[in-house]
């Protein structure tokens, strides 16, 4: 090597720094590309991301190959730069060489193709993997007695060199979300981010309270059954005989309309018109009843507790209104269920939702266990409370102005 020119050598050191600057770029590209991404370009049969897939299935590999001639690449870099270093000032060339070999190796060879391959991952890995995929054929025999090696002091040190299986948490798949989805719309975003949670909210989420339930008695007058089917403002209405808990079924409007045109509506049409009852176990999570009713083709359910008894009523219209938000005519609250007072208060009704008094009127009320303003409230007394009773949650002072029937029926919410 002594008979080389000084610039033939200049130019071989050049190209080595090259190709440790690929071997470098690389190895983060592949390893900080975006695996989602990638994995769909393979399934459109894009050849550098099909590489990319199957050399990141087998790490110990890719590693393999990449060290082998990264490491050989700057060990002839530096065999060289010491022979140049000799030539052209001698022994005190060596400390030179030493000194000028570690900063450039530092910032061309390490730190600059790092920093490339991270910002232009994808650009950069799929090219890589089809040539080390070339690289792992030709080497493959050497690769595998270095992972043989190496896997066994893995082993005798007690950690598994087999790649380990995570799955996103849902909190960590909503991030994701947020930062892959630039270009989503906020509502896009919301939705996504709203089917994840279903699996955490149950059916008490959007359960219509039991006193609550618009439905008909048929030990009623057959004058105040046809006015509540007629005055209905849902196209299903709960149909029971002397009690709510002896529930018959469920009265679907278009069925009824041809009889109430004819007039020839009674008990026994109505009994052979209504349909089969279904129930809900209470704590059954949105995801897994959005899935029931598809099953069973049903829009409505009632739900029960432990002991059958009926607590309650939930739709599929409320679960889908859980992921894109209010779609529909049929009144979730009515007008007069929180109303906005002239001194910036709100009066509400004790049966109201937590989590709609908290879109409309700005608080935050939180509860795991009850779901309307007169259960938190409950739950923070500890027994039935008495008008003027004031309760102070947050930086809000909750008045009860009313109660019926041992529970609280009318509350003033005010900001302090």
């Amino acid at each position: 090597m002594s008979n080389l020119s000084i610039e033939f050598l200049f130019i071989v050191l050049l190209v080595l720094f090259l190709l440790s600057a690929f071997f470098s770029g690389s190895e983060t590209a592949l390893m900080s590309i975006n695996k989602y991404r990638m994995r769909h370009q393979a399934k459109l049969k894009n050849k550098g991301a099909l590489a990319a897939v199957k050399l990141l299935d087998n790490p110990d590999k890719l590693i393999g190959v990449i060290l082998l001639g990264n490491n050989l690449t700057n060990i002839l870099i530096t065999q060289l730069a010491t022979i140049l270093a000799l030539k052209l000032y001698g022994d005190i060339g060596l400390a030179i060489a030493t000194g000028f070999l570690t900063i450039f190796i530092l910032i061309f060879a390490e730190l600059a193709p790092k920093t490339v391959g991270v910002i232009h991952s994808e650009k950069i890995a799929y090219p890589s993997a089809l040539i080390y995929k070339v690289m792992l054929f030709i080497f493959y025999p050497l690769i595998f007695l270095i992972n043989l090696i190496s896997n066994g002091l893995l082993r005798i040190i007690g950690v598994s060199h087999k790649k380990s299986k995570t799955s996103l948490s849902s909190d960590e798949l909503k991030t994701f979300i947020k930062d892959a989805g630039s270009k989503l719309s906020k509502q896009r975003l919301s939705m996504l981010e709203s089917i994840i949670d279903l699996e955490k909210s149950t059916i008490e989420d959007i359960i219509i309270p039991r006193n609550e339930i618009y439905s008909i008695n048929t030990q009623e007058s057959i004058e105040e059954i046809i006015r509540k089917i007629k005055e209905s403002p849902y196209t299903r209405i709960l149909v029971y005989e002397k009690n709510i808990d002896n529930t018959l079924g469920i009265l679907h409007l278009k069925k009824i309309t041809p009889v109430l045109i004819d007039n020839k509506i009674n008990l026994d049409e109505i009994r052979n018109l209504i349909n089969e009852p279904y129930f809900i176990a209470e704590g059954t999570s949105l995801y897994n009843q959005l899935l029931n009713f598809q099953k069973e083709k049903r829009r409505l359910g009632i739900v029960v507790d432990e002991y059958g008894d009926i607590i309650g009523m939930a739709t599929l219209d409320d679960i889908l209104e859980e992921i894109v938000g209010d779609f529909t005519s049929e009144p979730n609250i009515k007008e007069d269920d929180i109303e906005k007072q002239d001194d910036g208060s709100f009066v509400v009704d004790g049966g109201v939702h937590i989590k709609d008094i908290n879109n409309i009127v700005g608080s935050n009320f939180k509860s795991e266990d009850s779901k309307t303003i007169n259960g938190l409230l409950l739950e923070h007394i500890g027994t039935i409370p008495k008008i003027g009773t004031k309760i102070r949650i947050d930086n809000y002072m909750i008045e009860i102005i009313e109660i019926l029937d041992n529970s609280i029926d009318k509350v003033k919410i005010e900001s302090i």
